[in-house]
């Protein structure tokens, strides 16, 4: 089968009309009735998918759903961040001094205080 050939029984089938009726079980009367292709069902489902999209991406931009989707930073969580980065920062630097210190002072009472000099803690 050519391409050709292919694309114009797909588009045939497409545009095949088919008859979509509700009847009553008991009393046999028609309820509802509604004539479809499939092109049709095709672009209902795509615009319920795309309103459904569009719902819940304005439900998560303006309203404080906002909050579930992970990475959602605030300008306030922002500022806390970069304090708490630069605590941490500070306190990483007091460690390290700290941490000097006691080298020295380990230094001293195990008696190589030679390898230091009287006016800093670095070695020689």
């Amino acid at each position: 089968m050519s391409k050709t050939s292919r694309r114009r029984k797909i588009i045939a089938n497409l545009r095949n009309k088919h008859r979509f009726v509700l009847i009553n079980d008991t009393t046999f009367a028609e309820v509802f009735s509604v004539r479809l292709t499939p092109i049709n069902v095709l672009m209902v489902f795509s615009s319920l998918l795309l309103a459904f999209t569009v719902i819940v991406l304005l439900l998560l931009a303006y309203t404080p759903l906002r909050g579930i989707v992970p990475n959602a930073v605030t300008k306030e969580s922002r500022k806390e961040i970069l304090q708490l980065n630069q605590r941490i920062e500070d306190l990483s630097r007091t460690l390290e001094v700290q941490r000097s210190k006691q080298e020295v002072l380990n230094a001293i009472l195990e008696g190589k205080d030679s390898q230091f000099d009287s006016t800093s803690a670095r070695p020689k």
